[in-house]
């Protein structure tokens, strides 16, 4: 991109110097243009002036004088013939009559033997009649005319050069600028992308910028934070799983091999106490799969969408109701009216259904009460209590731990612990409030209240 990016700023500068030199030659033709105009009005003015010093009665001297002296002055060397072709006036007569003074003012501004090369001839006519011919050549001026033509043309050129020097060298600048400006980032996050590739999830790319380079940079980093969060969960994973099977599995393998020794007998006990650990086995496989259908919804997009928490309480709640029929556990629902939240409706159910399963899971009698209000900052929240034995205080804290139960639990510790992650990823909040023999009560807050 780099390299791209200089060669366009190169093409810009070919540009400008194209354009430059153009610009150039139409300025000085242009003027070559206009100093010939000039030239050409001087001589109309002096053909003009000549023919009118003529008369019927011939020359007139004393005008025709004076006409020269002008015409030398604006550096022509002149010279008047009659139709015979014989001279009457040229500029070397015109000046010999001169007073010394004015032939100084004249000397001062031409070179009066600098006159060289063929005389450009124009017809003399008054009142439709050939009378001679004016011979026009240049003379050599001294600082005036001339000379500031040449200045004028020196002072173009170098306005033109120095202007391409600085756009020029200014485009070169800001090649070399921005191609460092805008190719740093990238270089930093190809480096960092390597990174990636070789198990390193701890590499971030800085930037501050908001344009699309912050933009992509942004969305790589918040890839690699997914990355980085899975990787840690998996690893995860495959410690608690090694953990959680090593347990039943070395209580099968010792049970078998003292059957097989016939230390022990293979009778019923012996087979319930494999039975147990084969059940808790399928207990743990049935958590792991529920966890992994639940961490993929971790790295989907949160969709929120408005909803009327009444009715949508009541569609999860309605499922349930058997299992809290068959253990005669009243399930009640309540909600404020008017509750409308916008939520991710999937992510929120499965935080609802391991909540209140939990919550029958260890009520023996007495009630679950599901309730949705208004809290006091505006914000809707949905308070799931119970009649359960509770929680005691020093368990409270390890809770939403993967794979942590109590010691009668027949479950495998990650239903909160799930709930927990995903209320994380909706950006809500996850508070419990427990007295042992009491029951316990669970606060799930959303965002602020939505309207009709």
């Amino acid at each position: 991109m780099r390299t791209k990016l200089f060669f366009a700023f190169l093409i810009v500068i070919i540009m400008a110097l194209v354009s430059n030199l153009i610009y150039e030659r139409l300025i000085l033709h242009d003027f070559e243009d206009f100093s010939m105009g000039m030239r050409e009005d001087r001589l109309y003015w002096m053909l003009a002036s000549i023919e009118g010093s003529h008369t019927d009665e011939g020359w007139n001297s004393d005008g025709l004088t004076h006409i020269f002296h002008w015409g030398t002055i604006l550096g022509f060397d002149l010279k008047v013939q009659d139709v015979d072709g014989l001279d009457i006036l040229t500029s070397k007569d015109a000046i010999a009559v001169v007073s010394p003074t004015m032939r100084r003012r004249i000397e001062s501004l031409v070179l009066l033997d600098s006159a060289k090369g063929d005389f450009e001839v124009y017809p003399l006519f008054a009142e439709g009649k050939n009378i001679g011919s004016l011979h026009v050549r240049q003379y050599e001026t001294l600082g005036n005319l001339s000379e500031k033509e040449d200045v004028f043309k020196r002072r173009g050129r170098d306005f033109l050069r120095i202007s391409f020097l600085i756009a020029g060298g200014g485009s070169l600048f800001l090649a070399i600028a921005l191609s460092l400006f805008l190719t740093g980032p990238l270089r930093r996050m190809r480096l960092a992308a390597e990174l990636v590739a070789m198990g390193d999830f701890t590499v971030r790319v800085k930037y501050r910028g908001r344009d699309e380079v912050g933009k992509l940079i942004t969305s790589f980093n918040s890839m690699v934070e997914s990355l980085e969060r899975e990787d840690a969960l998996r690893q995860r994973l495959t410690q608690n799983v090694a953990h959680e099977l090593r347990t039943p599995l070395a209580v099968m393998r010792s049970n078998i091999e003292a059957m097989a020794d016939g230390v022990v007998d293979c009778g019923p006990e012996a087979m319930d106490t494999l039975m147990a650990e084969v059940r808790r086995l399928v207990n743990l496989v049935q958590g792991i799969e529920d966890m992994t259908r639940a961490e993929a919804s971790f790295f989907k997009p949160v969709e929120m969408e408005r909803v009327d928490l009444g009715d949508f309480l009541n569609g999860i709640l309605s499922g349930l109701r058997p299992l809290f029929d068959e253990k005669g556990i009243a399930l009640e629902l309540s909600a404020d009216e008017g509750m409308v939240a916008e939520v991710d409706t999937g992510k929120l159910e499965t935080v609802l259904m391991n909540i209140v399963t939990n919550a029958l899971r260890y009520t023996a009698s007495g009630q679950v009460r599901v309730h949705a209000k208004v809290a006091s900052d505006g914000k809707c929240v949905i308070v799931i209590s119970d009649t359960g034995r509770g929680i005691a205080p020093d368990e409270i804290g390890d809770i939403f731990k993967r794979f942590h139960k109590a010691e009668d639990s027949e479950g495998v510790g990650l239903g909160l612990a799930i709930a927990k992650e995903l209320v994380d990823v909706m950006g809500a909040g996850l508070y419990v409030e427990s007295q042992e023999g009491k029951g316990t009560t669970f606060t799930i807050s959303l965002a602020a209240r939505g309207k009709h």
